[in-house]
């Protein structure tokens, strides 16, 4: 804090990119490219003063022992976690060190190209990493890509030069699959935050960027809006990239799902969504509920961000689900000008809103949501609402022979129905969002096709 913040700040100037993925976190592994020494000192820029002492970066002891000043100032700055490179006895000691370090509550900074590669090239990643992740699954990588420090400090010289450096943080993520799955995904991860960065520098400011087109499939449980949103998800994919945000995250292009690793947005949505399933009544339901939908928003966000698909598909639009879901609690103040008014409340387009607004007493969560500034949801550029009967849907969720949810009956699938369609007709009449009714009762192929054909008139692919 007295000594290396004050060395960056004076010295260097630094871009921060993505830092309110890192500053809530307790908990971490950071993983980043490595071109000078100067890289550790620009992440522990980033550290809160409470982590400092409590993150420890992994260092080659052979290398930093060719001087014993160096070795002890390292040691008292940083207390590394040393290891002997080259030598497959040591590792198991260092794994020992790695897992007491992280069982005492500790965190981690890896570089896991081993040494410090091409100035500005991101070289392959050794295995180590994905060693750690595989036993430590629960502890989220924060992937950080940093430029700049390759001509700040170069290699072979020991006095830096002033220049302006840049540091993207991508989301943390839990990673599945082998050791060696996890350092190929996070490896790729990082190529990719170095693409970003280097397209963010480089591009023509007269160049615009391609816009990201969300495209949400309503409709009640048993409509087969699931099957509708995984088919238009694939079709679509053959000439682009698209996102399919379900009951999981998927990238699809050239017609097939592609192999990524989910943010812990992710994975803190899926926890909650199995919580909410389970709730024995709706007043149980409720509130993870709207939170389920909150963090499926923020997913949102996160896609949008890091990855920029030509398309994301909702199964489920949180905003609208979140407003046609406000029949089942309040039947009685439920219309379409109320419809209406709590879209535009939760996507901040509620200029025309008087703060005393009936609205706002009739429906406390809005004001609540309000408040706590979580009223900036998305919209989507087009709907599709699969339109089932609600004895139909009931047939089909009795025939899947799972537990059935609160809300699954006849009596409230039909008010979710209600309340789907006078979302609809908001979406088109007031809001000017194209929107596509889909007869429920035509077999999926035939819905699939209807919803691929509206999609490509509408966006002209």
């Amino acid at each position: 804090m007295l000594i290396l913040k004050p060395i960056v700040i004076l010295l260097f100037g630094v871009n921060v990119f993505g830092r309110e993925n890192f500053i809530r976190l307790d908990r971490y592994i950071i993983v980043a490219n490595h071109n000078s020494h100067l890289d550790i000192l620009l992440l522990y820029y980033l550290l809160p003063i409470k982590q400092i002492k409590k993150t420890h970066p992994i260092a080659a002891k052979e290398y930093f022992s060719k001087s014993k000043i160096i070795f002890k100032l390292v040691e008292y700055l940083f207390d590394p976690v040393w290891i002997k490179r080259g030598e497959t006895e040591s590792f198991t000691e260092f794994m020992d060190v790695v897992k007491s370090k992280l069982d005492d509550g500790h965190n981690l900074i890896v570089f896991p190209e081993g040494s410090r590669g091409l100035p500005g090239e991101v070289q392959h990643f050794k295995t180590g990493i994905g060693r750690i992740s595989e036993q430590y699954r629960s502890i989220p990588i924060v992937p950080v890509f940093i430029s700049g420090t390759e001509r700040s400090l170069p290699r072979r010289y020991s006095i830096p030069v002033p220049i302006w450096n840049n540091i993207t943080i991508g989301p943390p993520q839990l990673f599945k699959g082998s050791y060696k799955q996890i350092t190929r995904a996070l490896e790729d991860t990082i190529r990719m935050l170095a693409e970003k960065e280097s397209t963010g520098r480089h591009k023509r400011k007269q160049k615009k960027t391609k816009p990201v087109i969300t495209i949400a499939v309503l409709g009640i449980d048993g409509s087969g809006k699931s099957t509708l949103s995984k088919n238009l998800s694939l079709a679509l994919s053959c000439n682009a990239c698209a996102a399919l945000v379900s009951d999981t995250m998927e990238f699809l292009e050239n017609g097939q799902a592609k192999h990524t690793q989910p943010f812990i947005t992710e994975n803190i949505r899926n926890m909650v969504s199995d919580y909410a399933k389970n709730a024995k009544s709706l007043k149980q339901y409720k509130v993870p509920k709207l939170t389920e939908l909150l963090l499926r928003d923020i997913l949102l966000n996160e896609i949008k961000r890091w990855y920029s698909p030509d398309f994301i598909i909702l199964d489920g639009s949180p905003v609208l689900n979140l407003t046609a879901w406000a029949i089942l609690y309040k039947e009685n103040y439920f219309n379409g000008e109320v419809c209406h008014k709590a879209i535009q409340i939760l996507c901040s387009k509620d200029e025309s809103i008087a703060k005393d607004d009936p609205i706002y007493k009739d429906f406390p969560e809005l004001s609540a949501l309000k408040k706590i500034k979580l009223n900036n949801m998305n919209l989507p550029d087009l709907v599709l609402f699969l339109d089932v009967n609600p004895r139909v849907a009931v047939e089909r969720i009795d025939k899947r022979g799972k537990a059935k949810q609160v809300h699954e009956t006849q009596e409230k699938l039909e008010m979710l129905r209600s309340a789907y369609l006078s979302t609809c007709d908001v979406m088109e009449n007031k809001m000017n969002v194209p929107v596509c009714i889909l007869e429920g009762d035509k077999t999926i192929e035939d819905t699939t096709k209807a919803a691929i054909e509206f999609v490509r008139k509408v966006c002209g692919h």
